[in-house]
């Protein structure tokens, strides 16, 4: 939903946004992005067919919910673009395994099953393959290798061609609510009573369960046990413990932190040096400190890792001109970043630099000759 800004500082913030034109046309394309996924390809049942794709400058971009990261990406890319004729159609539900493999096999993208998020952040997919899209380094690193969640398909997925490396510094956190007692996560394991964790089961979030010994069984035969990150609040905020990554927003993955650190005082526990160690092996993880006031209750610098990377990617067989167009918008058109409520960085000493998954041929032309890359 948008909120009205009133009152003298609502007019100057304002005027500050609709000093740029990219700004300006930033605010009509939030909502002019989301309707052409529905409408534009609906409206070609009636009418001469629509042809869709890079060729007609009507690329789809496997996004994903209008409020989660890669969803934000999709908005700041059709936006950005705009101005060079190009018309995007938004998968509001390519997130996340989804829109690797649908960008790689080239399949349509399918309503994910089971639970889903307020009808308000999403919308029925396009009835069209992927062109474009955005994920997170560990994610798009994952499919690449096909491991992790992507070991299952029994096959990497070598085509991807990365078109800008943007970063958003992720914090792997652990708090405890002040009232259980919580101190250290070694207490978990043999704490007497009930232990309910909201907590991530995958990533280095993993290494610390197995570390400090964590397991759901064994929380279950105390009567507690492992709440789901994505559980409602309600259910959320009568945990004991939480791990997972996180900044300070309100988006369905971060909104844990967003919530919890306001409902309850928490104790904020810190991770054995040993541990850091083998979580900041992962790829796309770092060692990093969780900032001084990152969220309430954060007295001091905590020793964490954090994952930041995240890349705005096509394949293989894009068009060295769209890969080429892509970069350039999204470096002319950097001020978009700031005003879709997600914190995002475009830093010209990284926006190239793919250690792994190879850049595409048009995007790189374009760094060079901004000598972002030699």
């Amino acid at each position: 939903m948008q909120k009205l800004v009133t009152g003298a500082l609502g007019g100057l913030l304002l005027a500050l946004l609709l000093a740029s034109p990219s700004a300006r046309s930033a605010l009509a394309d939030q909502s002019s992005a989301s309707s052409a996924t529905a409408s534009d390809v609906a409206s070609s049942a009636s009418s001469a067919p629509i042809q869709y794709g890079i060729a007609t400058k009507r690329p789809v971009f496997a996004g994903a919910c209008k409020a989660c990261p890669w969803g934000v990406l999709a908005s700041v890319m059709a936006a950005a673009m705009k101005p060079m004729g190009y018309r995007f159609v938004i998968c509001w539900v390519c997130w996340s395994t989804y829109g690797p493999r649908e960008m790689a096999d080239r399949t349509i993208p399918r309503m994910p099953a089971g639970p889903t998020l307020d009808p308000a952040y999403i919308e029925p997919p396009p009835h069209l393959v992927p062109d474009i899209s955005a994920t997170s380094e560990v994610n798009l690193l994952e499919a690449w290798n096909g491991t992790g969640p992507y070991a299952k398909d029994h096959k990497p997925r070598h085509n991807y061609r990365v078109i800008a490396a943007l970063q958003q510094p992720n914090y792997l956190i652990a708090a405890a609510t002040r009232k259980s007692g919580i101190t250290e996560l070694s207490q978990i394991k043999e704490r007497p009573g009930p232990t309910w964790m909201v907590t991530e089961t995958a990533g280095p979030a993993a290494d610390a369960l197995a570390y400090y010994g964590i397991t759901e069984a064994g929380l279950k035969a105390k009567g507690g046990g492992f709440i789901d990150p994505f559980a409602p609040r309600e259910i959320r905020a009568r945990a004991d413990v939480f791990m997972g990554g996180g900044l300070l927003v309100n988006t369905p993955e971060q909104r844990m932190w967003y919530e919890v650190s306001q409902l309850h005082n928490l104790v904020y526990l810190q991770f054995d040096q040993r541990l850091l160690a083998r979580m900041a092996k992962r790829p796309g993880y770092v060692r990093a400190s969780i900032p001084l006031a990152l969220l309430r209750g954060v007295d001091r610098p905590i020793p964490t890792v954090m994952r930041s990377v995240h890349y705005i990617y096509v394949r293989d067989d894009a068009p060295d001109s769209f890969a080429y167009d892509a970069a350039k918008a999204l470096d002319q058109h950097q001020d978009l970043l700031r005003l879709y409520g997600d914190p995002w960085y475009y830093d010209p000493k990284l926006v190239a630099y793919s250690p792994v998954i190879p850049l595409h041929p048009g995007a790189l032309k374009y760094y060079r000759q901004r000598g972002y890359i030699h």
